[in-house]
């Protein structure tokens, strides 16, 4: 004799896990230049658009940035406003060639300066700023930074 038994199964409902995202920051690819010329030609403004506007829009500003950039006073460019020949941008020049090992002649420097003074800047400051070194420090473990309110109610 056979028994029909219906066999009813209760499925629970389990509670989802939850996790914690962690996101890591993504590190931006940076160009390291080492070389012995300039990494950028002189008429090169196309290849950092940001710095040929702000030089031609805002020279003064674009000068203090880039002298500033190079850790010299800010300021100096301001003396080359009131003189015909630039000191200044004959100097900065002649010193990241220096500071980097860039192959040229004082005289190259001299000319470059003194008939294209703005693509000289702009070309300074390109270089400065591809062979700056730059540090990205990467934690292996996550970090709980609390907010200013939270460590005032510590106190």
């Amino acid at each position: 004799m056979a028994t029909n038994m219906n066999v009813v199964v209760v499925q629970q409902q389990q509670q989802p896990q939850i996790q914690p995202v962690v996101v890591q920051p993504q590190v931006q690819p940076v160009v390291m230049v080492r070389s012995d010329l300039w990494s950028t030609g002189l008429c090169d403004c196309f290849d950092d658009m940001s710095a040929c506007c702000c030089a031609f829009w805002c020279f003064p500003c674009f000068a203090c940035m880039t002298t500033g950039d190079f850790d010299e006073f800010c300021g100096l460019p301001c003396f080359d406003l009131f003189t015909c020949v630039h000191p200044v941008a004959l100097s900065l020049r002649y010193g990241v060639r220096k500071k980097y090992g860039i192959q040229g002649s004082l005289c190259s420097d001299c000319v470059s300066v003194t008939f294209c003074n703005l693509c000289s800047w702009c070309q300074v400051a390109r270089e400065i700023k591809r062979r700056k070194p730059t540090f990205v420090m990467i934690s292996p473990q996550p970090t709980v930074i609390q907010s200013p309110v939270m460590l005032a109610r510590a106190m």
